[in-house]
């Protein structure tokens, strides 16, 4: 028995609203065990037109053309029915473990009252049966679903890292830290090992895991453009990291972590949109990224003493 886990991102480069980290965690017969090969009957990377799987792929890919949030929604709904069947709401899943202060959303506005349903296009008897089917197809691979969530960092904490690490990359560092460490938690000292997306354009990660997680030694087995893994030893247990470029594409639990950490942000937006949209009836919805990012600034910035928000909650710094 052996544990296979992923973590990934959403909303790293945005100039308003939260960045995530989302991470899965599956129990498996082997390091080596292919999940979608396992759930090939229930899930894929791109079903075809008028297969009813559920997707399973990077988050931006599901989240593509107007049936995105759609088929983003029914895939977070399903594997999260499996694990907390009777808790749905959106409050649950963000203060889950691990979360930050509370505090960061007490200083948000359009936080303190968050959405109640987390996926409210997904259908609940239809996720019933997804989560049923996808349980089923796992326990028979020798598999079960025992994680899955996300962190959730507003863009007033966001700042706040940023200032503490001095750097972008290294604030993300710290996040995907945080999962990593409930994922060390929750699987005691059996055999681990963790996927991840690379960082940008970093390949040296030994003293950043030494820092972070202070296991007794690393073993370094390749640090390259394409990937850098690791192998850590906490007394007799190893525990390897993998940080793959473009991991989502390649491995189950980093698309699924993908698609954890999308669903988290898109509902913030959706709060965070709907609050804004009150205070100033005339402005337009954001996702805060790119050209439409700064026209949504600009439209706001102008209005900000109004009413009555710190930039410092409102916008990233970086």
């Amino acid at each position: 028995m052996a544990f296979l886990a992923g973590v990934d991102e959403a909303g790293y480069g945005p100039f308003v609203g939260p960045f995530v980290v989302g991470y899965s965690l599956f129990r498996v017969p082997s390091h080596e065990t292919n999940l979608w090969d396992c759930l090939e009957t229930v899930a894929a990377k791109k079903p075809g037109r008028g297969n009813t799987r559920l997707w399973v792929n990077d988050s931006k890919k599901v989240h593509s053309g107007p049936r995105g949030r759609e088929r983003l929604e029914r895939t977070v709904a399903a594997f999260r029915e499996i694990l907390e069947p009777q808790i749905k709401d959106t409050h649950s899943w963000i203060t889950a473990t691990p979360s930050g202060d509370p505090r960061w959303f007490q200083k948000t506005p359009w936080l303190q009252s968050l959405p109640t349903t987390f996926c409210p296009q997904a259908d609940a008897g239809r996720g019933r049966l997804d989560a049923s089917a996808v349980r089923r197809h796992l326990l028979e691979a020798g598999c079960t679903l025992d994680g899955f969530g996300a962190r959730a960092v507003s863009a007033g904490e966001w700042n706040q890292l940023l200032e503490e690490t001095r750097n972008k990359s290294d604030a993300l560092f710290s996040v995907t830290m945080e999962c990593v460490r409930v994922i060390l938690d929750r699987t005691a000292d059996a055999p681990l090992r963790i996927e991840l997306d690379r960082h940008g354009a970093r390949s040296r990660y030994a003293k950043k895991l030494q820092a972070a997680l202070n296991p007794q030694s690393i073993e370094t087995h390749g640090e390259t453009s394409g990937g850098s893994t690791y192998t850590l030893n906490f007394g007799t247990r190893k525990v390897q990291l993998r940080f793959s470029e473009k991991a989502d594409l390649s491995f189950f639990p980093v698309a699924l972590a993908s698609l954890a950490a999308k669903q988290t942000r898109e509902r913030l937006m959706d709060a965070f949109n709907t609050w804004w949209g009150e205070v100033i009836p005339e402005l337009k919805p954001t996702k805060g990224y790119g050209v439409d990012g700064k026209r949504w600034l600009a439209e706001v910035l102008s209005q900000l003493d109004s009413v009555n928000v710190d930039k410092s909650v409102l916008r990233r710094n970086r």
